[in-house]
C-alpha cells in the first residue's frame, strides 16, 4: 500500500508542475495570489451540515494534509515567520527551533493521533484538545498561503483542506450546542448557569461562522474552539461529560420507547417525545428513519410536513397511522387483505388487529362475506359469524394463445371461511400432461384445490362457442382425473347453450376439464388388431411360434380379443411386443407407437416397456356407454426423452408427466437490474454524460476532481481512499476495493462477492424479508395444491397475482443504513438495495409432501447519480471522484458501473393437507 501511495503522490507531483510551471509547484504571479484564491474558492463552497457525522472531514482533511505536506517538501515554499508569535501563545514550539516542514509534519502527526482518539460516535470529541490542534494546522497553512503563490491544484487543494476543518469544527459544535440545550431546558437550579454557558456557546460558534464569510479563518477556527469550551464546561455543571457511556445510557426519560442514549447520539431530545414538533413521536419517526426524519419536520423539503404525508400511499397520512398505531411503510399493517385507510374510512375495522370483533373472521373476509367486523354475531342468530356458512363464488380466466376454447370457469360452493383466501383455481395446461394430452381435450385443463370445508360444490365452464372447431356443443362433457386411481371420470353434466355454459355438481375437487365426448369414446372404443402387421414386419409373422390355447387365452387376459392370435415376438427385449409397437398402444392420449429395433427408442435410459407399463384391460361406464378398455397407462412417453417438457429425462424426473419447473421466477420488484420502474436505464447506471461544466454546475468543489482528471489514478485513490478509512472494516475492505477495481475495468458486468453476500444474507432487514417470501410462499402451495407454475410471475397480471401483491403491500425490501452498515462497509458497497428477484428451483412433490429451494436475488447499482453528489455527500472528496470518473464525458465511459448481486438459497417444504 506504502508504494501505491507514493506512486500516486507522484503523479500529483507531476501534475503540479504541468499546471505551476517547470520543475516546480510554486509560480510567481503576484503578491499575494495565493492568498486571493484561496480566499475566494473557499467562500464559493456551499456548507452542508445535514448530518450528524463529523469525524469523516476530518479523515478526508488528514489525507489531504499528507499531500500538500509532500507538495511543500518537493518545493520551496516558504512558512510567514510573523505568525510564529500565533505559536508562541498555544505553546509547543519556539522561534528558534522552529524548522516549517516539521512543523507541519509534527502538526499532522498530532491531528491524525487525535482524530482518532477524541471522537465519539464520530459526532461529538470528548474534548477541545483536536480543534486545538486545527487551530495551530490553521495558522500554518495561513503562513503557506500569504507567504507563497502556489499553483491552482496546489491553491485548490489548500481550501479543500481549509473547509474540512471548518465543516467538522460546525458540525461536532452543533451537535455538542443541541445536546448541551436539551439538557439545559431540561435542568432545574442549575438551569440559568448551564443556560449562560449554552448562549456562550452559540454566540462563540455563530462568532466563528461570521469570521469565516469575512475570510478570517484563524480566528474562526479559535472561536469553534472556543464554543466547544463553553459546552463541556456547560455539561460539567449539569453533571454530564462527553464518553462512551454517555452515549449508551439505557435510561428512557421521555416515554417513547428510546434510550436517553441513542436519542443523545441520534440528534433527538430526550426529554420531549417529539423532538421536531411535527406532530409524530420520536420512536415513529426513528423506526422509519430511512424515510422521514425524527429532527426534521418536513424531511424531504417538499412543503408536506412529515407528519402530513402518506409513505406507504394506503390513505392513511403518517399522523392518523401513529393514532391507528399502525405501521407508516406497510399498507395493510395487520395483513387482512384491507389497507389501513380503508378501514379506517370505508369499512370502521380496527386497521392494526387482524380480526376487529374476534369472532375467528379477518376483518378482510367479513368485508368479503359483508358481515360486520365489529359484532362478533352480525346477525344475532345465536351463532358467531365464523360458525355461519356463506354461498360463495370465485373464477379464473383460461384464455391462452393456444387454449382458447374455454374463456373461464368458475367454481361456487358454501363455506364457514373466505374461499377467495383459501381456494386457487389453476391451468395445469402443459404443467400436468396426463390432462393436457388427453384425447379429446376442449381447452385448458383446471386444478381446483381448497383448504375450506364443503359439502357440495358447482363448477361451471364457459366457452367460446365460434372456437370448437369441428366439436359440437352437444358433444362437450366434464371429466374429473381421479390422481389417486390413475383415472378419468366422467361426471353427470348440464349444458346451457344459450349461456355457452358447462357445468358439474361435485363433493371433491382435483383436475378437471372439458372434452369431445365423441371423440373421447371414439378412441376408448377403438380395436386395434395386433394379428397382423405393416408390409415392413411381414417376414417377423412369417417366423411366428405354434398358436395354442394358451397364447389365445393369454391375448384375452392381456385385453385382446380371444379370438385374435397375437405376435409375441419382442425383438428388442424391451417387454412390449413388436406388433405392439408396430401398430401403436391405445392410451388416453391417442395411439403411441415406438421402435421394436430398439430398446429404448427416445434415449432417455428407461426402456419402451417401463415407460409404457403393463396393458391393461377393463369394463368401464363412461358418459352412460358401457366400454371395455384394452390399452396402456404410460408413465411416460417412450417416443420423447421429456415426456413433460420440464428440462429433466424421463429417467430422472420423479414426476416425467408433470412438469417441475426449475428455476421458476415467481416475483420481481418494480425495479428491475439496470432500469428504473419506468423501463428507462436508471441514472446511476449512466456513464459519459456529464461535460466539464454541468459538473461543476452541481458544486464548486468538483473543480479540485476535474483539474485532477487528468490522472484517474489520483481520482481512485481519493475513492479508495474514502471507502477504506471512512466506510469499510476488516474483510469488507477488500471487498470495496475489489468492487472500485471492477469499476475501473470498465466492463460493466454484474458482480458477486461471497464475503459480501454473507455480510448481507446475515443483517437483520435481510433475514426478515427472507423468513416473510418464504412462509407466503410454502402458504401458497399448500393452498394451490403443489402447483408452482400457477405462481410463475406473468408481467401482464401481477396486479391481479394475489402472492405477488401479498409481498408487494407487506414485505419490506432490506435496507443496510444503520451506523455499524456505515463503519462495517454495506452502506458504501450496496446501501438501500435496488430491486429483488424470487425464484423457485429443485421443486418436487411427492405423496402430500412438497419441497424446494428459493433462491433470493437482491441486487444494487455501484454507481451514482446526481443527488447523491449533491448536498452531504458533494462534501467527501472520494465521492466527487467516483461521480467524475463514471459521469464526465473526458473517460468517454471508460469506468463503467455496474450490477452488484447476492443470490442465497433458501430451502422450503409443506404438506399440501394437514
Amino acid at each position: 500500500m506504502k508504494n501505491k501511495v507514493k506512486s500516486i503522490l507522484s503523479f500529483l507531483l507531476i501534475f503540479a508542475m504541468i499546471f505551476g510551471g517547470i520543475g516546480q509547484a510554486v509560480v510567481a504571479k503576484g503578491n499575494n495570489s495565493s492568498e486571493q484564491n484561496v480566499k475566494q474558492w473557499l467562500s464559493e463552497y456551499e456548507f452542508y451540515e445535514d448530518t450528524r457525522i463529523a469525524k469523516i472531514y476530518d479523515q478526508i482533511a488528514i489525507n489531504e494534509l499528507k499531500r500538500f505536506a509532500t507538495v511543500i517538501k518537493e518545493t520551496n515554499a516558504k512558512f510567514d515567520s510573523k505568525l510564529i508569535a500565533e505559536f508562541d501563545e498555544i505553546g509547543d514550539f519556539k522561534q528558534k527551533d522552529i524548522n516549517e516542514l516539521d512543523v507541519l509534519q509534527q502538526l499532522i502527526n498530532q491531528y491524525e493521533q487525535a482524530v482518532q482518539e477524541e471522537y465519539i460516535h464520530e459526532s461529538v470529541l470528548k474534548s477541545d484538545r483536536l480543534l486545538e490542534i486545527k487551530h495551530k494546522l490553521t495558522i500554518c497553512l495561513w503562513g503557506y498561503v500569504t507567504k507563497n503563490d502556489f499553483n491552482e491544484p496546489t491553491e485548490v487543494l489548500l481550501a479543500d483542506i481549509l473547509f474540512n476543518f471548518y465543516l467538522s469544527d460546525k458540525i461536532v459544535n452543533k451537535n455538542a450546542i443541541g445536546i448541551l440545550k436539551d439538557i439545559s431546558d431540561q435542568a432545574n437550579h442549575k438551569g440559568n448557569k448551564l443556560k449562560a454557558h449554552l448562549n456562550n456557546a452559540g454566540k462563540m460558534s455563530e462568532k466563528g461562522n461570521e469570521f469565516l464569510e469575512k475570510d478570517l479563518a484563524v480566528p474562526a477556527s479559535k472561536s469553534y474552539q472556543n464554543a466547544y469550551k463553553q459546552v463541556l464546561f456547560g455539561l460539567e455543571k449539569a453533571g454530564y461529560s462527553f464518553n462512551t457511556e454517555f452515549f449508551e445510557s439505557t435510561s428512557e426519560t421521555d416515554g417513547d420507547t428510546i434510550t436517553d442514549g441513542i436519542e443523545f447520539l441520534e440528534g433527538m431530545n430526550p426529554f420531549k417525545k417529539d423532538t421536531d414538533g411535527d406532530g409524530l413521536q420520536d420512536n415513529i419517526e426513528y423506526e422509519v428513519k430511512s424515510f422521514i426524519s425524527p429532527t426534521k419536520i418536513d424531511t424531504d423539503h417538499n412543503g408536506i410536513s412529515d407528519a402530513d404525508e402518506d409513505i406507504d400511499e394506503d390513505g392513511l397520512s403518517n399522523k392518523d397511522e401513529q393514532a391507528n398505531q399502525t405501521n407508516l411503510i406497510k399498507g395493510d399493517s395487520d395483513q387482512d387483505d384491507l389497507t389501513d385507510g380503508f378501514e379506517v374510512h370505508q369499512f370502521d375495522s380496527l386497521p392494526n388487529k387482524y380480526d376487529t370483533d374476534n369472532d375467528g373472521l379477518s376483518d378482510g373476509d367479513e368485508y368479503a362475506l359483508k358481515t360486520n367486523p365489529n359484532a362478533a354475531d352480525g346477525d344475532n342468530d345465536g351463532s358467531e359469524d365464523s360458525q355461519e356458512l356463506y354461498k360463495q363464488s370465485i373464477s379464473k380466466s383460461l384464455i391462452q394463445p393456444d387454449k382458447s376454447e374455454i374463456k373461464s370457469v368458475e367454481v361456487e360452493f358454501s363455506a364457514k371461511d373466505n374461499i377467495n383466501k383459501t381456494t386457487r383455481i389453476s391451468s395445469t395446461n402443459n404443467i400436468n400432461i396426463k390432462t393436457t394430452n388427453l384425447h379429446g381435450i376442449i381447452g385448458s385443463p383446471v386444478s381446483i384445490n381448497t383448504q375450506s370445508e364443503f359439502e357440495k360444490a358447482s363448477i361451471q365452464f364457459t366457452y367460446d362457442e365460434a372456437k370448437l372447431g369441428d366439436t359440437l356443443e352437444d358433444d362437450l362433457a366434464i371429466i374429473w382425473y381421479n390422481e389417486d386411481e390413475e383415472m378419468f371420470e366422467s361426471i353427470n353434466t348440464v349444458l346451457d347453450t344459450s349461456k355457452n355454459t358447462i357445468s358439474v355438481e361435485t363433493t371433491h375437487f382435483g383436475e378437471y376439464l372439458v372434452v369431445d365426448k365423441a371423440k373421447w369414446l371414439e378412441l376408448w372404443k377403438r380395436e386395434i388388431d395386433y394379428s397382423r402387421t405393416h408390409d415392413e414386419n411381414k417376414d417377423l409373422l412369417n417366423n411366428l411360434a405354434m398358436k395354442t390355447v394358451g397364447d389365445v387365452g393369454r391375448g384375452a387376459e392381456n385385453g385382446i380379443s380371444g379370438d385374435v392370435e397375437i405376435d409375441k415376438t419382442d425383438s428388442d427385449g424391451d417387454g412390449l411386443y413388436d406388433s405392439y409397437e408396430i401398430e401403436g398402444m391405445k392410451t388416453p392420449y391417442g395411439i403411441i407407437n415406438s421402435d421394436p429395433n430398439k430398446k429404448d427408442s427416445d434415449g432417455d435410459g428407461l426402456t419402451d416397456g417401463q415407460e409404457m407399463g403393463q396393458l391393461k384391460s377393463f369394463t368401464v361406464e363412461i358418459f352412460g356407454v358401457e366400454i371395455h378398455f384394452e390399452g396402456f397407462f404410460p408413465t411416460s412417453f417412450p417416443d420423447r426423452k421429456d415426456s413433460d417438457g420440464d428440462g429433466k429425462f424421463d429417467n430422472e424426473d420423479l414426476r416425467p408427466l408433470y412438469s417441475d419447473f426449475t428455476d421458476t421466477e415467481i416475483y420481481q420488484s418494480d425495479r428491475p437490474e439496470g432500469y428504473d420502474e419506468n423501463g428507462n436505464v436508471a441514472n446511476d447506471m449512466k456513464t459519459n454524460d456529464y461535460t466539464e461544466d454541468e459538473i461543476k454546475d452541481i458544486s464548486w468543489m468538483f473543480r479540485f476532481q476535474l483539474l485532477e482528471s487528468y490522472f484517474p489514478s489520483i481520482l481512485f485513490y481519493e475513492f479508495e481512499d474514502m471507502t477504506t478509512s471512512l466506510f469499510s472494516m476488516g474483510d469488507m475492505e477488500d471487498v470495496i476495493l475489489d468492487m472500485i477495481n471492477h469499476f475501473k475495468e470498465g466492463t460493466g458486468k454484474e458482480y458477486k462477492n461471497q464475503t459480501l453476500t454473507k455480510e448481507a444474507s446475515e443483517h437483520e432487514t435481510t433475514k426478515a424479508y427472507v423468513e416473510f417470501v418464504k412462509n407466503a410462499l410454502v402458504d401458497e402451495l399448500k393452498k394451490n395444491g403443489g402447483n408452482l407454475a400457477a405462481l410463475k410471475l406473468d408481467k401482464s397480471t401481477k396486479n391481479t397475482n394475489e402472492f405477488y401483491n401479498l409481498i408487494q403491500r407487506n414485505a419490506s425490501y432490506p435496507t443496510f443504513s444503520t451506523w455499524s452498515d456505515r463503519v462495517g462497509g454495506l452502506t458504501i458497497t450496496v446501501n438501500d438495495t435496488w430491486g429483488n428477484t424470487v425464484s423457485v428451483k429443485d421443486f418436487s412433490v411427492e405423496n402430500n409432501h412438497f419441497k424446494g429451494v428459493m433462491r433470493v436475488r437482491l441486487y444494487d447499482h455501484f454507481g451514482l447519480d446526481r443527488p447523491d453528489v449533491e448536498k452531504e455527500y458533494v462534501n467527501l472528496a472520494g465521492f466527487r471522484s467516483w461521480f467524475v470518473l463514471q459521469h464526465y464525458d473526458e473517460y468517454n465511459g471508460k469506468y463503467k458501473p455496474f450490477v452488484t448481486v447476492m443470490e442465497m438459497d433458501v430451502p422450503f417444504e409443506g404438506k399440501l393437507s394437514d
